[in-house]
């Protein structure tokens, strides 16, 4: 249970929730810090700890994943025999090209579990504490957080009109891959470029050695999407700009992982970006540069 997770379980209470850990206690014990700054009627700050029964295979109407993307088929193979169980597979996670993955490895398997892929804004990061039962996870920020039903390669085959009532808190949308597209334009410069120069999403604006560097980068992503036919709603750079100017205070989720000796998702950020450029028979140098530079 990382950040995610435990933020989540937090908004699902009211319901019938499950862990799944991974060393398969029978019991897991949440803790989740909310700083009295997040709303305006908080006054105080407020730690919760509360207990979940953790997952023997009962059925589930949704099993939500909130791990690294190149963890997703590694979290669910233990589990396989228990799937037919699950309704509803939600991957909340970033980057893409691990929701193919896994609804090839659904198919292969000839599951039922239907699909759905999401993505949130919400903040929250995991810091340790002195509990002795684990880390405390600290909510740093609301956000939305939307899903939809996965599409399949062929369009033909793709469910748009699924009215399957989605996990509180949580909004339906009908393409999903386009808005994760978006989002992933946006982490495909905010992630590479501050894991690099190590510094926080809003020095990519401020600092005048590092704001060419983002509209370069931004340049390059904007003209692949261009040849992809992936249209954005908004220039690169002057979204990334804005995202990077919200979120100043805040280090990547690529920075963070660096910083904690910890594998990135930039294989499923980057480098699916690089998959779909090479597939045009085209090259994306300041990308691969700064894949290089975090690889040395």
């Amino acid at each position: 249970m990382g950040a995610v997770g435990t933020l989540m379980a937090s908004h699902w209470r009211q319901h019938k929730v499950f862990a799944l850990p991974r060393d398969h206690k029978s019991v897991f014990t949440l803790n989740l810090f909310t700083p009295a700054a997040q709303t305006a009627e908080q006054q105080t700050a407020e730690h919760q700890q509360w207990q979940l029964p953790c997952w023997q295979g009962e059925p589930l109407d949704w099993l939500v994943l909130t791990t690294k993307a190149g963890d997703t088929l590694t979290a669910l193979k233990p589990w396989l025999s228990h799937l037919p169980r699950v309704n509803n597979l939600l991957l909340l996670q970033n980057g893409m090209g691990q929701q193919q993955q896994c609804a090839d490895w659904l198919a292969q398997h000839r599951l039922p579990t239907k699909l759905w892929a999401g993505i949130s804004t919400a903040g929250a990061y995991r810091r340790a504490a002195n509990n002795p039962q684990g880390s405390e996870v600290v909510f740093a920020g609301a956000g939305q957080t939307i899903a939809g039903r996965w599409a399949q390669e062929n369009p033909a085959d793709n469910d748009n009109t699924d009215t399957t009532p989605l996990p509180p808190g949580i909004e339906a949308v009908r393409d999903i891959p386009a808005r994760m597209r978006e989002k992933l334009a946006v982490n495909a410069v905010i992630n590479p470029l501050t894991a690099v120069l190590r510094c926080h999403n809003g020095e990519l604006v401020s600092n005048p050695l590092y704001l060419p560097q983002l509209q370069a980068l931004a340049a390059e992503v904007a003209d692949l999407y261009q040849q992809l036919h992936w249209p954005l709603s908004q220039d690169l750079s002057e979204r990334v700009q804005q995202v990077a100017q919200a979120t100043a205070a805040n280090r990547s989720s690529t920075l963070q992982d660096i910083l904690a000796a910890r594998p990135t998702e930039l294989v499923f950020i980057c480098g699916y970006l690089q998959q779909q450029a090479q597939s045009l028979g085209l090259t994306l140098p300041l990308t691969a540069r700064l894949m290089r530079q975090l690889s040395d």
